[in-house]
């Protein structure tokens, strides 16, 4: 029975057979167990291989574990003798507050001391930090990153900030791919590649700096596959599901070792594929030795805009090169594609993989799917110095988040289903609005939590409309329009909606007509002696008013009426004097009601008066 190779983290057990069988001379592939052990600390040690095999037909691997998120802390106060500083981060042309961006700490040198992602309403903190000289970095993907002026903290002071960035977006849409197809390292700042890497950077940074907080609880498939060598035909499949909180989505090596053994490794009784990590890819040692360059999608890429990296030479050991697939429209990362260089094995281009990421709407990022291809080779009769190999087939390994918890466990991500996620804000400002009900289709309804947040989970795939209720506009009849929203499987939808004040909507109501400060607004409904509504009736409300007419000045007589009115005998006029009186008059079925003397506020903008037909 060969050794267990062990995920360094979670304890993953892949137990494996290699043999060479007699008469076919072919390398045959046996699974024995897939099970789990208990945390391990042990490190990565491959499979044994029978003698007479050479080491690339021999079992190889890739450790598997998964990707944790922090979760950001409200704001801290700094404790007695200890130094913060608190902020928000907000767009600097409109005052609105971002969540869900990275804020870097930086010491005078510009070197990284610590970050946060913020949280609701903007607002990050670095409590307990020492007394110096500060600067902050704001990175938001799809848009410029901030650097603020330099920050002195005294002792025991807590430093106040507001952070502004731009709203413009970087558009990524209509780059010349093909003028920038040479392969470069480390691309000059304003480059297109440039540009490019700066924003997959960005989501590499995230999953990199929060990979290991293990605050999500994740459901997750994984499998092992047997495909015919051109990865076209499953053979074989075996699966099995996991729960638990994971660490990182797979186990890679320094960077150092990487780079000098390479990313695949021989060790005593045997061999072991390496796929990078973000913090490979973000490494200097990599971004010494890998130049990058542009490239247009096609097929599953199609319409995105593809980084390029590979090695700028042969060092003599395994090396990879790949693909970081990027949504132009967003500039978000969606996968990596990648595959191994310099290796002694047929068909080489046929071994890799795939990484797939995914941006959740608090700013983490996680490893949603991945998988490794790996060589199964055949032998020719001979003795074994001079046996030749032929690939014929591809064992796959890899795994997929099914759905994702918090540590409250709250759904965060299901594969199956959708999930709609959001904030109300007050109309007149970017407050939160809590205890309001957000209904889905006018149906289910949830209620907003102090943060004005509100959440619908285990939604199927399609459009769902997300309404405020407010009793007093929906008494009224002036309830507002849906807002619409695209939900799909498998993904998280984000959405803002306005609790607006009744004064809000019907001065939006009036339509054209947009109120001086001496114009009013009169509401009210159309009644009987019964005090039951009038459908159907105008309402009239005339006035007179001085206006100049040349060299002379005289009293115009003006009246305004309304539409017929709906089903409730709501009205709503627009427009009036509210320094002088009106007289409101109804008209229903040929009867005409006796005008009434009414005065708006000269405080409120909008009045409120019913008239009824006597």
């Amino acid at each position: 029975m060969p050794e267990s190779y062990r995920s360094r983290h979670h304890g993953l057990d892949l137990r494996t057979d290699t043999a060479v069988r007699d008469g076919s001379n072919t390398t045959e592939w046996r699974r024995n167990q897939l099970g789990m052990t208990g945390h391990s600390s042990d490190s990565s040690v491959p499979a044994r291989a029978p003698s007479g095999v050479p080491p690339l037909a021999r079992t190889v691997c890739l450790v598997t574990a998964f990707s944790g998120f922090l979760t950001v802390g409200l704001l801290v106060a700094a404790p007695l003798g200890a130094q913060a500083i608190v902020g928000t981060l907000v767009e600097a042309e409109t005052g609105v507050p971002i969540e869900g961006a990275s804020v870097v700490l930086l010491n005078r040198n510009g070197e990284q001391v610590n970050w946060r992602l913020t949280e609701a309403f903007g607002r990050f903190s670095f409590p307990t930090i020492q007394a110096e000289t500060y600067l902050l970095r704001a990175d938001r993907i799809g848009h410029a990153s901030v650097l603020s002026d330099p920050i002195t903290v005294e002792p025991g002071a807590t430093v106040v900030y507001r952070l502004e960035t731009p709203v413009e977006p970087i558009l990524l849409v209509g780059i010349d791919v093909t003028s920038n197809s040479r392969c470069e390292v480390r691309p000059g700042r304003g480059a297109s590649t440039a540009v490019v890497w700066g924003e997959a950077r960005k989501a590499l940074e995230a999953t990199s700096r929060t990979a290991d907080m293990g605050v999500y609880r994740y459901v997750i498939r994984h499998y092992e596959r047997e495909l015919d060598d051109r990865g076209r035909e499953v053979r074989s499949e075996e699966s099995r599901i996991q729960n638990g909180v994971m660490a990182n989505p797979f186990l890679s090596l320094d960077v150092e070792s990487l780079l000098e053994r390479g990313f695949m490794h021989s060790e005593k009784d045997g061999f072991v594929y390496y796929a990078p990590d973000a913090d490979i890819l973000l490494s200097d040692p990599f971004l010494d030795s890998h130049c990058m360059s542009l490239t247009e999608g096609e097929n599953e890429a199609e319409g995105l805009i593809g980084l390029s990296f590979e090695p700028t030479e042969d060092r003599g050991v395994p090396d990879i090169s790949g693909i970081l697939w990027l949504d132009p429209e967003d500039a978000e990362l969606r996968w990596l594609d990648y595959r191994y260089e310099f290796l002694d094995v047929p068909n080489p281009e046929r071994l890799g993989g795939k990484i797939q990421f995914y941006g959740l709407p608090n700013g983490t990022w996680i490893v949603r799917d991945w998988y490794i291809r790996m060589p199964l080779l055949e032998s020719t009769v001979g003795p074994a110095p001079a046996r030749r190999f032929r690939l014929v087939g591809l064992r796959e390994q890899g795994s997929s988040v099914m759905s994702v918890n918090n540590l409250q466990g709250d759904l965060v991500l299901d594969s199956r289903t959708g999930i709609i996620e959001g904030v109300v804000l007050a109309s007149e400002g970017a407050d939160p609005v809590q205890e309001v009900v957000v209904l889905l289709d006018d149906s289910t309804g949830v209620t907003t939590d102090e943060d004005g947040r509100f959440r619908f989970t285990a939604l199927a795939a399609g459009y769902y409309g997300l309404t405020v209720f407010h009793p007093d506009l929906n008494s009224l009849g002036l309830a507002e329009e849906p807002v619409f929203v695209d939900v799909s499987p498998g993904q998280v939808t984000s959405a803002s909606l306005q609790f607006a004040s009744v004064e809000t909507v019907m001065t939006e109501r009036c339509g054209p007509v947009e109120p001086s400060g001496f114009e009013g607004i009169l509401a009210g409904f159309a009644l009987d002696e019964n005090r039951n509504p009038l459908p159907g009736a105008r309402v009239s409300v005339a006035w007179d008013e001085v206006e100049e007419r040349g060299a002379s000045i005289g009293m115009v007589y003006k009246v305004l009426t309304t539409p017929e009115l709906p089903d409730n005998a709501f009205f709503l006029a627009c427009g009036l004097p509210r320094d002088r009186a009106v007289d409101i008059t109804v008209e229903w079925n040929g009867l005409k009601s006796q005008p009434e003397r009414f005065r708006l506020s000269e405080t409120q903008r909008v009045s409120r008066r019913n008239i009824t037909l006597r």
